[in-house]
């Protein structure tokens, strides 16, 4: 309950900084109970209780972006009506990445390898599954699939995508540590940022509308009274159009610039 309540979706939701604070010190937590009580799949399960303490906040957030749609989103521009819903998914994936890129690169390689065995597993798959083929296509149709479970978890659960979201965050911080390592640690981890910014920062963004758009409808459907339904099911589509578009420049720019 301590948790669940460091982070208050009505009065924290326009605060980033304290919400990519408050995200590092989650997982590192996350990681600590995970690490400590289930061994075996310490990954998996750190994944699942960031999940567990960021569901309330997103919940609550959800439905006072949603609310304040219908109210004043017709007298705004449309990136002024979700443009703090979107920094706010940003400080908490960022979070993520930097603690858990931090514990990856500080630990020794054979906790390491208990911690994000599922997670360097899941980067080991991806770099492989590219290796032949028609790579922009097998690189969009991946993305697509994440960014349409991101919206599918959000209608569905709510805020399920948060789900999503930490499970990319961990394994894009075991890709990053990977690098960070070969590069000699700590010093390394800003090259390693570097070497996924001009793609990823693309795809992470669209995971981030998808769920928005999935959370937005998600909402105005449980809500009994929902005087804008059809305008929020608008919102929710050009906001899936503007995900797919940055699908599709994150993936030729992985392809035709990075592995040129």
């Amino acid at each position: 309950m301590v948790l669940e309540r460091l982070l208050s979706g009505k009065r924290n939701r326009k605060q980033p900084m304290l919400i990519f604070f408050l995200s590092i010190l989650i997982s590192i937590i996350s990681l600590f109970i995970s690490y400590t009580v289930f061994k075996e799949n310490t990954g998996l399960f750190t994944v699942v209780i960031i999940s567990l303490i960021m569901v309330p906040f997103m919940n609550t957030m959800m439905r006072y972006e949603e609310a304040e749609t219908e109210e004043s989103g017709r007298n705004e521009g449309f990136f002024k009506r979700h443009g703090d819903i979107i920094l706010a998914y940003t400080a908490l994936f960022l979070g993520m990445i930097f603690a858990m890129s931090i514990v990856f690169v500080i630990l020794p390689d054979g906790v390491v390898e208990k911690v994000f065995d599922q997670q360097v597993a899941e980067v080991k798959l991806i770099q492989g599954k590219f290796t032949f083929g028609s790579q922009f296509l097998d690189i969009l149709a991946n993305n697509f699939s994440v960014l349409m479970l991101a919206f599918l978890f959000s209608f569905l659960l709510g805020t399920g995508a948060v789900l999503i979201i930490s499970w990319n965050a961990s394994v894009l911080s075991a890709a990053i540590g990977l690098i960070a390592k070969s590069l000699g640690g700590i010093s390394g981890i800003p090259v390693a940022v570097l070497t996924f910014i001009p793609h990823g920062s693309f795809e992470i963004l669209a995971y981030f509308i998808g769920s928005i758009a999935g959370g937005l409808v998600s909402v105005a459907v449980m809500r009994k009274k929902s005087n804008n339904f059809w305008y929020i099911v608008k919102d929710s589509f050009v906001l899936m159009i503007i995900a797919f578009v940055c699908l599709l420049i994150g993936g030729a720019i992985e392809t035709f610039l990075i592995m040129a």
